[in-house]
């Protein structure tokens, strides 16, 4: 590898698209609004620095922006601990398909930030002699069935099927508070919250997003949930908790939301007591994208998630 290959490797590049409402304004006021636990006086440094580039150049503050165009902010890319996970075990595999049970703590594929701890990178080692491809994704913090296809046919009759919403997935959740329905459907669109570099999502606009809730179990304090996402919308699940007022357990990005709804039945604090956000993909249900039987694909429980439902005396 080239000596230059190597700096572009030790380097990660973020791009802004400017919007049209965005016309007009200095580079440094667009990044202000764009990253917003930036302070301007770092965000000028950065661009001093000649860390910030539009049109292919290092650019100043003073800048004007225009719609269409891109604004890269470049940053030393950071070393990534070595994974805990030398393999990921193997809940389903035939000639087409291969799930696996995707543990807690690592991500579903590489990003700009972070290549080994993800499962397709421990697959490639696990299994390198196969060309594996993502059906659908599970967030960093959540366990559980992960299904990837092994060509590129049954990967597009995949891609199908989820799109039309004929795999059906069902998740654990673990919340606070003793939830005042057995039973409760959300039909309420996400999109995103802003322009910004974080992806948190926010209930109220964007596409539609439907979720059908069953309480399974619950002590005073906290509950177990059925979750039944009709749609596949990024953090829908997470998302949709938080607007109910009872978000997930140990919810890092959506826990303070407070609650639109059933607020007044809470009647409990809650406390993020687990080591990770509560929530597991415990099982697929689809028909084999080549062969069309019926197949169910479930995961165990991980020990974390028992361990709460423990701890927390939920049945």
């Amino acid at each position: 590898m080239s000596d230059a290959a190597q700096d572009a490797g030790s380097w990660v590049t973020v791009p802004f698209t400017v919007h049209k409402e965005e016309s007009g304004l200095r580079l440094d006021r667009f990044l202000a609004l764009r990253l917003r636990k930036r302070s301007r006086s770092e965000l000028q440094r950065l661009i001093a620095e000649g860390s910030v580039f539009l049109r292919g150049r290092p650019a100043k503050a003073a800048a004007r922006i225009v719609p269409g165009e891109t604004v890269s902010l470049r940053y030393p890319r950071r070393e990534e601990p070595p994974c805990p996970h030398a393999s990921l075990p193997v809940l389903y595999e035939d000639e087409d398909l291969l799930a696996i049970s995707k543990p807690a703590g690592i991500l579903s594929h590489p990003t700009d930030r972070t290549v080994l701890n993800t499962a397709t990178a421990i697959l490639k080692s696990q299994f390198p002699a196969l060309a594996l491809r993502l059906a659908h994704r599970l967030d960093r913090d959540t366990s559980g069935v992960l299904l990837l296809a092994k060509n590129a046919e049954a990967a597009k009759r995949l891609q199908r099927d989820f799109l039309r919403r004929r795999v059906q997935k069902e998740y654990l959740a673990v919340v606070g508070g003793r939830v005042p329905f057995k039973r409760l459907v959300v039909d309420l669109p996400i999109g995103r919250e802003g322009l910004g570099i974080h992806v948190r999502q926010v209930v109220g606009k964007g596409a539609p997003a439907q979720t059908e809730f069953v309480r399974l179990a619950a002590s005073q304090a906290h509950s177990l949930l059925l979750a039944l996402p009709k749609t596949g919308r990024l953090h829908q699940i997470r998302c949709h908790l938080a607007f109910l007022g009872f978000p997930l357990l140990n919810e890092r990005l959506y826990g303070e939301d407070g609650g639109k709804l059933f607020l007044a039945e809470l009647g409990a604090v809650r406390e993020p007591s687990s080591p990770r956000q509560m929530l597991h993909a415990h099982r697929l249900s689809l028909r084999h994208p080549m062969t069309g039987r019926d197949l169910s694909i479930e995961a165990p429980i991980p020990d974390d998630f028992q361990a709460v439902l423990a701890e927390h005396r939920i049945p």
